[in-house]
This record gives C-alpha cells, sequence and structure tokens, in this order.
C-alpha cells in the first residue's frame, strides 16, 4: 500500500510543482515578454503548488478508488434492449441533433481565414498544397454543384459544412462505442457523449470551412482502429474488414492535414518497438502490416508523382520549421549587434534581408505568432543546402541559448500556460465579403436570436477565459497538465509501457505537433481534445479490455 502510495504522490508533487513554476512565474514572464524573476512571484508558487499538489493527489491517490461502475448496469441495460446498431445511430443522431442550430445560425457554414485562398483556388486553378488539395479540391466540387442545382455556391457549401459534420459526429460515437467495447465505465462513457454534444467549439469548428474538420474525423477514426490494434491485435486481425477501412481511413487523414502522416508514423513505430519483442509468429499479421504500409505509400505517391504530373506546388518547408525561425528572428532583433559578419550574411541569406525588422505590414516580428517570421524565410536557400542551415542553428543556439529557450516558451506559451488566451478564440463570424474573390454572403437562419448572439459571446468573449474555474472549457492551456495527468492515472506497473501507454500515442504525436506550430490556437490544439476518450480506455486494466 506504501509503494502504491509512492507512486502516486511522488508525480503529484513533481507536477504541481512544475505547473506552479509555470504558472505563476514563466508563463507571466513569457506573456509580458519581461523574463526577470521577480521575488514577489514566489509567494503566489507556493499557494498555487498547495492546491495544485491537494487536486492532484485526490485526483491520482483518491478518484480511482471510487464506483464508477454503479451506471454500467443500466447503461447496458439499455443497449442490450435497443440493440447495438440502434444505439449507436441513436448516440450519432443525438451529437448530430445538437450541433444543427450552429449549422442553421452560419449556413453556408463559417468562412474562415483559410477559405478565402482556398475559394479563390477553387474558383480558377488548384495549383498548391499550402492547403491540402483534397480540401479545396472538395469546396470546388460543392461550389459547381450548388452552382449547378441551387445557383448558389453558398448551398453548395452549405452541404460540404454538413458532411463535415455528419462524419466527425459519426467519429465521435465510434469513439464512443470503442469505449463501451473496452469497458471504459459508463459514467465517463455519458460524459464524453455530453462533451461531444454540447461542447460549444465543437458545433462552431463542425460547421467552419477549415481544413481541420474532416482531418479531425479521420483522426479519431484512426484512433479508433489504432487502439484495437494495440489492445488486441489478434482480434483486430480476424476482422478481414480492417484491412480496407485502416488504409482508407489514415489515407484521408493524411490527405486533409500533412501532419496526419506524422502521426501515424510515430503511433506505429513507437508501438512496434514496444511489441517487437512479443510478435512471435510474424506470418499472422503480414496482411496487417501491408494494410499499414499502403496508406503511406499511397499518400507519398499522391503527394509526389501525381501532383507533380497536374501542376500541383508542394508547400514550403518553412510550414514546418516555425519554432528555429522564431529563434533566429529573436536573436537577430535582439542581439544584431553581436553577431559577427558571417552570421549577419547567413540571416540576410535566410531570412529576406531583415527587412521584416522594420515594421512592414505582415512582416513585423511577434513572439506568440511565427507566421509574421516565416513569411521572410527563404525556403529554396534551406533547401539549397538543409546541413548549412542547421549548422548555423545549431551555432547560433550555443551562442543564444537563452533566447532560443525564450522564443520558444512565448510561442507555445498558449499550450502550457493557462493565463495566456490569445488566440484560443473559435472563429464564429465571418470575413467581410470584399475579403473574397466571390462576394459569399451568410445565409443562416436564427440571426441575432439568443443561440446566436450566445454562440457568439462564447467563441470571442475573453471572460470565459480569463475566469479561472471557467477557463478549463475555453482555453488550451491545459493541454499539455492533461497528458501528463492521464500517464500517471495509467500507470499500473512496467507493464503499462506495453499495454497502456501506446493507447495514447496518437495524443503525444499531437501534442508533439502542437509544440512545433506557428502559434498556440486552439484550432490546432482541438483534435487532442477529441482524443481525450483514450486517456480513459488506457486506465482500463489489459484483462478488462
Amino acid at each position: 500500500m506504501k509503494t502504491k502510495w509512492n507512486k502516486k504522490i511522488i508525480p503529484a508533487i513533481l507536477i504541481a510543482a512544475v505547473f506552479s513554476i509555470c504558472y505563476e512565474i514563466l508563463g507571466p514572464m513569457a506573456k509580458e515578454q519581461d523574463f526577470v524573476l521577480d521575488k514577489g512571484m514566489l509567494l503566489p508558487v507556493f499557494i498555487c503548488f498547495a492546491v495544485s499538489a491537494a487536486v492532484l493527489l485526490a485526483l491520482f491517490v483518491f478518484a480511482p478508488k471510487l464506483n464508477y461502475r454503479v451506471i454500467d448496469a443500466p447503461v447496458n441495460k439499455i443497449i442490450n434492449r435497443i440493440g447495438q446498431v440502434k444505439s449507436f445511430f441513436i448516440v450519432w443522431a443525438i451529437i448530430l441533433i445538437a450541433w444543427i442550430p450552429a449549422y442553421l445560425i452560419t449556413f453556408p457554414g463559417v468562412l474562415s481565414y483559410d477559405f478565402i485562398s482556398q475559394s479563390s483556388s477553387a474558383l480558377t486553378v488548384i495549383n498548391s498544397n499550402h492547403h491540402p488539395v483534397l480540401h479545396t479540391w472538395l469546396i470546388r466540387v460543392f461550389m459547381i454543384f450548388g452552382d449547378k442545382v441551387f445557383s448558389s455556391y453558398e448551398v453548395g457549401l452549405g452541404f460540404l459544412s454538413l458532411l463535415q459534420m455528419v462524419l466527425l459526429s459519426y467519429a465521435l460515437t465510434r469513439l464512443i462505442f470503442l469505449m463501451i467495447k473496452k469497458h471504459v465505465p459508463g459514467v465517463f462513457c455519458i460524459v464524453s457523449l455530453v462533451c461531444a454534444a454540447l461542447w460549444f467549439m465543437n458545433a462552431v469548428l463542425a460547421s467552419t470551412m477549415v481544413k481541420d474538420v474532416l482531418h479531425a474525423a479521420f483522426l479519431i477514426l484512426f484512433c479508433c482502429h489504432f487502439t484495437e490494434i494495440v489492445c488486441d491485435v489478434k482480434e483486430y486481425v480476424k476482422k478481414k474488414s480492417n484491412y480496407i477501412l485502416l488504409p482508407v481511413i489514415s489515407f484521408f487523414m493524411f490527405a486533409t492535414r500533412n501532419n496526419g502522416l506524422h502521426i501515424y508514423v510515430f503511433s506505429f513505430l513507437i508501438f512496434a518497438i514496444v511489441k517487437a519483442k512479443h510478435i512471435k509468429k510474424i506470418k499472422s499479421y503480414i496482411g496487417l502490416m501491408l494494410a499499414i504500409f499502403i496508406p503511406v505509400v499511397s499518400f507519398k505517391v499522391y503527394s509526389g508523382p501525381i501532383f507533380e504530373a497536374i501542376g500541383i506546388e508542394q508547400g514550403q518547408v518553412r510550414e514546418a520549421l516555425s519554432i528555429p525561425i522564431q529563434q533566429l528572428q529573436r536573436v537577430a532583433v535582439g542581439h544584431w549587434d553581436e553577431l559577427d559578419e558571417s552570421q549577419k550574411n547567413l540571416m540576410n541569406y535566410y531570412i529576406d534581408n531583415l527587412e521584416w525588422r522594420s515594421y512592414k505590414p505582415g512582416r513585423e516580428y511577434s513572439p506568440f505568432i511565427a507566421d509574421p517570421a516565416k513569411s521572410c524565410f527563404y525556403s529554396d536557400h534551406y533547401n539549397a543546402d538543409k546541413i548549412a542551415f542547421w549548422k548555423f542553428y545549431l551555432k547560433c543556439g550555443k551562442q543564444f541559448s537563452k533566447e532560443y529557450v525564450h522564443a520558444f516558451l512565448s510561442n507555445t506559451l498558449g499550450y502550457w500556460y493557462p493565463g495566456y488566451y490569445g488566440f484560443s478564440y473559435v472563429m464564429y463570424d465571418d470575413y467581410e465579403s470584399d475579403a473574397f474573390e466571390y462576394p459569399f454572403k451568410r445565409i443562416g437562419l436564427l440571426k441575432s436570436s439568443f443561440l446566436d448572439n450566445s454562440y457568439r459571446d462564447l467563441c470571442s468573449n475573453e471572460f470565459w477565459r480569463k475566469t479561472p474555474l471557467l477557463r478549463l472549457i475555453f482555453t488550451q492551456g491545459y493541454s499539455l497538465w492533461i497528458v501528463l495527468c492521464a500517464f500517471v492515472m495509467a500507470y499500473k506497473g512496467k507493464k503499462s509501457f506495453e499495454d497502456d501507454y501506446p493507447v495514447m500515442l496518437p495524443m503525444v504525436a499531437q501534442l508533439g505537433i502542437m509544440f512545433l506550430s506557428p502559434m498556440s490556437s486552439f484550432r490546432y490544439a482541438w483534435p487532442l481534445y477529441l482524443m481525450m476518450p483514450l486517456i480513459f480506455v488506457a486506465m482500463v486494466k489489459k484483462e478488462q479490455r
């Protein structure tokens, strides 16, 4: 008993200590861009630590002892009476119906930032994969459909929004029923259903014209398949339809957002390393191995030779270098006089002759978003000699290590500091019509209704995001801490690394992608929150799954 207590109390203290330092010292420093320690910060740290430690001890030590299965019998009884298939469709309908008001209000959907350039390409020539070609192509198809049948691009886009909502609600339903199948206590299944249906961000984002929605749907479906493989690979390979579903779902996950491939490869690679010593009859899994490799090969052909044949340009490499670019920019802004001539020349070579240092629209340096800095980066110079760039980057890092740390903390601030909510808003109102090549307009019903005003307030009002308890469901600043707590909750001994933790590999990969992204946006963190039910699956003992 004492050993079990120590296994929980030590992580609780460590996480509470790190969280308190981040919440009371590092977070405010990065937010104000003043990395000087004020002794007045120390008392709030101790208070925050005491509260955090108490909460985490209750969560880690006492919460698992509660009887969560009291509600299991009624839930199972209802499902058995209605039937598994009918129950699935009922839950799916509950989620979808809960989202319909947002769909009606925003019809044909929230016309987001990305839609400005995507709609222009859809109306003319699709020649860039900066925004996924598949999503831009879908926009074109639905716009043409709307124009031909209803003489309205907007109506066609409304059907695309509906498709997004149907697919995402299906994926979340699939995840909830996976939880039931893996004997997750019914109370957590019900909570997951309530959150999926009533969390306003799901409803609004599902009807937003942005690539993240379809990507999130296929990502959740992939997580379901990956979890089934992790929990019982022998059972998974018995179902022959999985050999088709896994490659198809995975390919669309890659094609709707490029980092889907990174999540996929990371998850399967780590799982293979962990399980390698246990795989004895490798011939039994040849079909599964082929199913795992097929979408990767297919996507490489699709994004390589096929793109080249039809004249599609790949996205620039700078999209994957947000953190290094920001770090170099920070050094140049704050320490230009300390650089030698060769370093200055290389700065000029990689970063647009430093014209961004003086204010120009889109070229100012911001610690919290890398987009202005990325716009000044010469991707072709990087591609010409990648090793030379990294040598230069590492040399500067050795000389200005503090600036590199400050740049990283600033750019990722919203993912680990709940007190920063600069990019936690969810877009609700469209851009003005003159921002688009074609003057799109919102047709939506129920305009200026109570629900319309409520959604607008929830999406953009800072009150919800700056209030300590309420901000839990309005900001992405708890992302890292939720994953860390999940790892502690899922720990059952050494076997956890083989049997339980692999379930959460897609979450870890998503978190890594978030920390390498150009800003700490809620839109980037949203898929991680949709994956949260995986935590409950990981907590269930292997023999029960």
